[in-house]
């Protein structure tokens, strides 16, 4: 379990680099989060919990990988009582490393199966699916049908991905690898890498920014960001291809949190967990994030496509927590940015 985490670590900048909200000082009613998700994704739902339940939040944001090593590290000792993550496959080395407790309710109960962990110690919060944005006008959205596409030499310089420390650039590459194997990942990473060039952004936001001003003319993404700019901007002259319909279904980041094993304050954790799942809590991430909730019961928000009109990738591909160490070690294999 360890040597696992450590190799996490290794592709991250050297220290934990945090966002403290609200202090970390004991009170009577609270919640302390450990969030590998930025603040604008995580304190509209935290805002919403706090405001129906009168348990103050406080949160403590970073790396999911290094959270989960600080988690670790930290032992009893932890002020955590719910960790929070871009991928459950972080949360699954949790699960197997023993930091996490289990939790029933009719809230978990009424959530899908493939969005529970095992021992009902991790859950799915929303759906991420990995997608391009492409400049309208200069791409045909045809010629790119598989995300294995954008290893094509036709796209050289004309390609925008983040950083390969970036928590969805590691779990759509872990995704790829339970997908399509590593010699077909090896040959995807090494074609990016040259297509990208010095096109290597730190998010997704300037990805889509960029593909917006057409200094380049697609980008790798999560989808949500191409929808956020179309909120902003419904002329923006760019679109959006789900990737692989016509195959194994477009690769997909799952999510999640779980209430930490040391939580001091289980009963708000609980209470935590059940609003996430509950309608209003995927409320959130629908309407305010622009991402896709795991409760059925929930439709995505009007700008998207309804979740049952794209294919995704088998929720295995993404669960798989071995296969993050596979990919951390290709894409430094690889070489990349």
């Amino acid at each position: 379990m360890e040597g696992r985490i450590l190799k996490c670590l290794l592709v991250t900048v050297f220290g934990l680099t945090v966002t403290v909200t609200g202090g970390m000082t004991p009170a009577a009613e609270q919640l302390v989060i450990y969030s590998g998700r930025g603040e604008r994704f995580t304190r509209p739902v935290a805002r919403a919990f706090e405001a129906r339940s009168g348990v103050k939040v406080q949160s403590l944001v970073g790396s999911p990988n290094q959270l989960l090593v600080r988690i670790q590290e930290e032992g009893a000792r932890t002020p955590a009582d719910v960790f929070i993550s871009t991928s459950v496959g972080v949360l699954e080395l949790a699960r197997e490393g023993n930091l996490l407790q289990s939790h029933s309710s009719p809230a978990v109960d009424r959530l899908p199966a493939a969005f529970r962990g095992p021992e009902n110690k991790w859950f799915g919060a929303s759906l991420r699916v990995r997608a391009v944005v492409y400049r309208k006008g200069r791409v045909d959205p045809s010629a790119i049908q598989s995300i294995l596409d954008l290893a094509k030499p036709e796209w050289e310089g004309k390609l925008a991905i983040t950083v390969s420390t970036n928590a969805s650039f590691i779990g759509g590459v872990a995704a790829m690898v339970a997908q399509h194997g590593e010699p077909a990942v090896r040959a995807f990473l090494k074609g990016i890498r040259r297509n990208a060039g010095v096109n290597v952004f730190p998010g997704h936001t300037p990805i889509v920014s960029a593909v917006a001003r057409g200094e380049v003319e697609l980008g790798l993404i999560n989808h949500y960001y191409f929808y956020r700019a179309i909120a902003k901007d419904a002329q923006a002259p760019i679109g959006i291809v789900f990737l692989d319909q016509n195959g194994a279904g477009a690769p997909v980041l799952i999510a999640g949190l779980a209430i930490l094993k040391e939580a001091k304050h289980p009963e708000a954790a609980r209470r935590f967990v059940d609003f996430v799942l509950s309608e209003a809590g995927q409320k959130v991430f629908a309407e305010v994030n622009y991402e896709f909730p795991t409760n059925p019961a929930v439709p995505a928000h009007a700008l998207l496509p309804p979740r049952a009109g794209i294919k995704l990738a088998p929720m295995a591909a993404t669960l798989d927590a071995g296969k993050i160490d596979r990919a951390i070690d290709l894409i430094k294999a690889a070489g990349m940015r």
